[in-house]
């Protein structure tokens, strides 16, 4: 495999580059993301674009031309002008996998911290197995990745009609049916610098931002507009302080919003919950079958022009 290493180094490096290349032009847009209303599919995927794009195009596209067309006998060596930045590129995706691993047990250890002292209940409508908790914050949340569970303190259980519980239980069956938790994870797992700056930080906040309006549409279905309303007003006023969430996962309250959340259910009419993310799929899987057929017809022919440029960068690099 010795004669496969510059292969591996150059997939590295260039995964690390054009995930730094693509974050840094993409800056605009996550600018305009942090303050306008996107859904959250499309905040997900403008998050997800440069490590997905540096992926598809060093591990499907650099490496596959490398294991295709790099003799065994070519005697290619890893200078220290490869090496270094492969390495760092490595480091980014280890951290990617350390994050991620944090953060999933921290869901597991935030749900066996409130399962301890928590009374399984039975709540019509919920969409996981519901639990009552004694919390001093108005805590409704569905925590846990795989096999999440519902906690509800009682407080909110005592202030909240039963209305207003249906359309808390209908919010957070919103956030189920997304997969909000598992989407969350993989936000914090992607491998790439922008976890690690203020633009990726708000673009991260208008995504949660964009799952919560998400959500509301699902608990706003037959009519609860006005009780999911209210129920965001008596939660947020029983707030004692900001929740911090360090796992993945989504609260009923999270943030100051509240105030945009209620406003929208009040002043919005009631929709049909189709994202307009997914009003252009049709014509957006059309357009990439179009450019698969034309990219597997050519594949050979890209894998060996793709070679020979690699090729050239590691002689340079050498």
């Amino acid at each position: 495999m010795t004669h496969l290493a510059p292969g591996l180094c150059l997939s590295l490096l260039a995964f690390g580059a054009l995930s730094l290349l693509l974050s840094l032009a993409l800056r605009p847009l996550f600018r305009r993301a942090a303050i306008g209303l996107w859904t959250s599919e499309a905040l997900l995927a403008l998050r997800l674009a440069p490590t997905a794009f540096a992926a598809l195009v060093a591990g499907g596209v650099l490496l596959p031309a490398f294991l295709r067309f790099e003799p065994r006998d070519s005697g290619e060596e890893i200078g220290w002008a490869m090496l270094l930045p492969a390495a760092a590129a490595l480091a980014m995706i280890a951290a990617g996998a350390v994050r991620g691993a944090l953060a999933l047990v921290a869901a597991r250890r935030l749900q066996r911290r409130l399962a301890a002292g928590a009374t399984a209940i039975d709540l019509p409508g919920a969409p996981a197995p519901a639990f009552a908790i004694d919390h001093e914050f108005p805590l409704v949340a569905l925590v846990g990745v795989f096999r999440p569970r519902l906690f509800v303190a009682r407080r909110v259980l005592e202030m909240c009609t039963p209305d207003e519980v249906a359309a808390i239980l209908a919010h957070e069956a919103g956030h189920l049916e997304r997969r909000d938790n598992l989407r969350q994870l993989l936000v914090r797992s992607c491998p790439d610098l922008l976890a690690f700056t203020a633009a990726g930080a708000r673009l991260e906040d208008a995504w949660e931002e964009a799952c919560d309006r998400a959500a509301d549409d699902r608990g706003a279905r037959g009519g609860r507009r006005d009780d999911l309303a209210s129920a965001l007003v008596k939660v947020a006023r029983a707030v004692p302080g900001p929740l911090r969430a360090t796992a993945p996962y989504f609260a009923f309250y999270r943030s100051d919003a509240v105030a945009v959340r209620v406003r929208r259910l009040l002043d919005e009419p009631a929709g049909d919950g189709r994202p307009f993310a997914l009003r252009g799929v049709p014509l957006s899987v059309a357009a990439a079958a179009t450019a698969a057929a034309g990219l597997v017809s050519g594949w050979d022919t890209a894998l060996y022009q793709v070679h020979a440029v690699a090729e050239t960068v590691v002689r340079l690099l050498q």
